[in-house]
């Protein structure tokens, strides 16, 4: 079977309903690769997606919360929150009929109206929603909006961690699985009732799980600090007796980590304190998934806690390289009985910049965060290299916003960063007026540039409103003075939904500002240099979005 066929038809296409399955884009991406391995050749969409619906989730999979897509403003994040809420309250039969549905494909229509009706009334709680007429009992714009609403939840969805050539040999491996698996399950079957009748085994003890003792760290035999961690009050699922996994001092302070067994795996508490003070809560109750590592992210410190044996990788950000483009080069933490802790050079509040895996087949880990403080840029007053629009009172905020898209999923410092303003100005508002906006170059250790834009503007309540357009990468050795720059800005409405897309281009000769009403410009001319630049936008395509 040609499996990398198979992945080049049917995986792009079946992202998205794996999406709206699970709620989670890593979830959605394992789905996928499980339905790959179930399709023959020639097979259509229909029947992918209903190999899809097929799959199921890994068991004991525990989904790190992700961070904020910031290519969608407050009220579509919102309305995709609601809808996954919605969905993710509704059973297996209802969520795949509605997702089927939605990818035209036939689906059982007593599950796909209770889906419906649930959808509905999700988006739509006023009267509106009981009204029934139309198709399968509903009204068009009822129909309609269920359409919206899924399509509002895709649109949060971030891009796949793997890309197409990294999933065939994952589609291989499970096909395999599925090959091997009946045989596997005879012989095992046979070997189980020899032995059952020729060696008469011990009786059953429990299997030792990771976080089963002995306790590691420091502080490990210090009977007053275990007594007070274990006896403290603890929120949580926990069916069994509770263990002191870490206590120990690292980089001057005191951590803690407790876990207690449930049904589905461990729940941990986290704890931490001064060197000579007492430990107090700092994260819990979390999961804690049973075939992987327990993370906190405390401010600017990672710890780890692994088997004593287990390979763990930290990336502390993307890396943009010398020829400007950006990915992740994760090195290994170093381990003592398990135990790993890392400085970091900014706190990752949003989480988008820090990722831990663990074991040979790199497992993601997820990080419980805590703590209160913040990356947020403090930069200077600059001076625009082009651009002379007056300051309409945001511009501050939109630079500040331009450079935290750089500083966040990098885990820079924004202190240790030099930016250039390339540009400051005004862009159009949806309904008149204007919002500042700034372009802003962000130069790297490895002698890239990094181009990020971002608009911001004051409301009538006096809050701030700020929207990034995406970044962009150049090499090494590109003057800031000399770069031509086209990058789309939408400019959205808080509260009204009213939006106004504006691609601008500014080069040395100077700034234009182009309509750009279906969103779909891909590259604009630059008339000074005869030739055509492509047009930078956030979502999929920014450099630093993944």
């Amino acid at each position: 079977m040609d499996v990398a066929g198979t992945v080049r038809e049917h995986r792009e296409a079946l992202l998205g309903p794996a999406f709206l399955l699970t709620g989670d884009e890593r979830l959605a991406e394992d789905r996928v690769d499980r339905a790959l391995a179930r399709l023959a050749p020639g097979a259509d969409h229909a029947t992918a997606v209903a190999a899809l619906v097929r799959t199921r989730a890994p068991r004991g999979a525990v989904v790190p919360a992700g961070p904020d897509p910031w290519w969608v403003g407050a009220d579509e994040l919102a309305a995709a929150r609601a809808t996954a809420a919605v969905l993710a309250g509704l059973d297996d039969a209802a969520r795949a009929a509605l997702v089927l549905h939605h990818e035209g494909a036939p689906a059982d229509p007593a599950a796909l109206a209770r889906g419906r009706a649930a959808l509905i009334r999700g988006v739509d709680p006023g009267p509106s929603s009981l009204t029934s007429s139309g198709a399968g009992g509903r009204t068009p714009a009822q129909e309609d909006a269920v359409a919206r609403a899924l399509d509002g939840l895709l649109a949060v969805r971030r891009p796949p961690a793997r890309d197409d050539v990294a999933a065939v040999p994952l589609v291989r491996a499970h096909r395999r699985s599925r090959c091997t698996r009946p045989l596997l399950a005879v012989v095992g079957l046979v070997a189980v009732a020899l032995l059952a009748v020729l060696v008469p085994g011990p009786a059953p003890t429990a299997p030792r799980g990771r976080f089963d003792g002995p306790t590691r760290g420091s502080l490990a035999g210090d009977e007053a600090v275990r007594d007070a961690l274990l006896a403290a009050p603890a929120e949580g699922p926990a069916t069994g007796r509770r263990e002191l996994v870490l206590a120990g001092e690292l980089l001057d302070r005191r951590w803690a980590l407790v876990a207690g067994r449930t049904d589905r795996g461990w729940t941990g508490w986290w704890s931490a304190g001064p060197a000579d003070g007492p430990l107090s809560p700092v994260a819990g109750p979390v999961a804690l998934p049973p075939d992987r590592p327990a993370a906190l992210q405390l401010d600017d410190v990672l710890v780890v806690v692994a088997e004593p044996d287990e390979p763990v990788q930290v990336s502390t950000g993307l890396v943009v390289r010398a020829d400007g483009s950006a990915g992740r080069d994760p090195v290994a933490l170093p381990l003592e009985d398990g135990v790993g802790v890392l400085r970091l050079a900014a706190p990752d509040p949003g989480g988008v910049a820090v990722q831990v895996r663990a074991g040979v087949s790199a497992l993601p880990v997820p990080v419980a965060r805590a703590g209160d403080a913040d990356a947020r840029p403090a930069v200077p007053p600059l001076v625009p290299l082009r651009g002379g629009d007056a300051d309409l009172g945001a511009r501050t905020a939109a630079v500040d916003a331009a450079l935290g898209a750089v500083a966040a999923p990098t885990g820079q410092d924004p202190a240790t960063l030099t930016p250039q303003l390339l540009w400051a100005g005004a862009l159009p508002g949806p309904r008149g007026g204007g919002v500042d906006a700034a372009v802003l170059v962000v130069p790297q250790p490895s002698g890239a540039v990094v181009v990020s834009t971002a608009w911001a503007a004051r409301l009538g309540d006096g809050s701030l409103q700020t929207i990034g357009c995406g970044t962009q990468g150049f090499p090494s050795g590109t003057d800031p003075a000399g770069l031509v720059v086209a990058v789309r800005c939408v400019v959205a409405e808080r509260g009204t939904g009213a939006a106004r897309a504006t691609v601008l281009l500014t080069a040395p000769t100077g700034t234009v500002q182009l309509p750009d009403d279906r969103r779909d410009t891909g590259r604009v001319a630059d008339p000074a240099a005869g030739s055509s630049v492509p047009v930078g936008s956030a979502g999929p395509g920014d450099l630093l979005a993944g």
